[in-house]
């Protein structure tokens, strides 16, 4: 489905964009994991649901990539995306592999995530400059040990 949306700080330094009801309803699940096209540009993800609203974020790098900030009109289509598709085109960042192998606990529990969630958080890392990145890392540990 295709509509226009304007990006919106989504707080924390995090981009969105509000995805109308009416596209929210056409997928199976309200968290799915989706195929985007942002100005033309393909962008993996998942929506998210906050206050009964449902919202798509948009990275940095893509928001770079496409030339767009805060108050900004894009143009997304937006299909659903198989949870494999997504975890299938990203490489875990070696600070994240590194992480993992020193801490066997955040290591099982990163195990137990779905690869959609193992890909994002990959993505996540992955799209930091350093130091930026470790601090990722360290607040991804945290998460996954407590």
């Amino acid at each position: 489905m295709k509509f226009s949306a304007e990006v919106i700080s989504a707080g924390g330094g995090g981009h969105a964009v509000r995805v109308p009801p009416e596209v929210a309803l056409t997928f199976d699940s309200r968290r799915p994991a989706v195929l985007a096209l942002v100005n033309g540009v393909e962008y993996r993800s998942r929506l998210m649901v906050y206050g009964g609203k449902t919202y798509l974020g948009l990275r940095r790098d893509l928001l770079r990539r496409i030339g767009v900030g805060v108050g900004a009109e894009v143009e997304i289509e937006l299909s659903e995306a198989v949870a494999a598709e997504v975890a299938a085109v990203v490489d875990q960042p070696a600070e994240l592999t590194s992480a993992l192998g020193e801490h066997p606990d955040a290591r099982e529990a990163y195990a137990l995530l779905t690869d959609a969630d193992r890909a994002e958080y990959a993505r996540w890392i992955g799209s930091a400059e350093q130091p930026e990145r470790d601090q990722r890392v360290a607040r991804l540990l945290r998460r996954l040990t407590s």
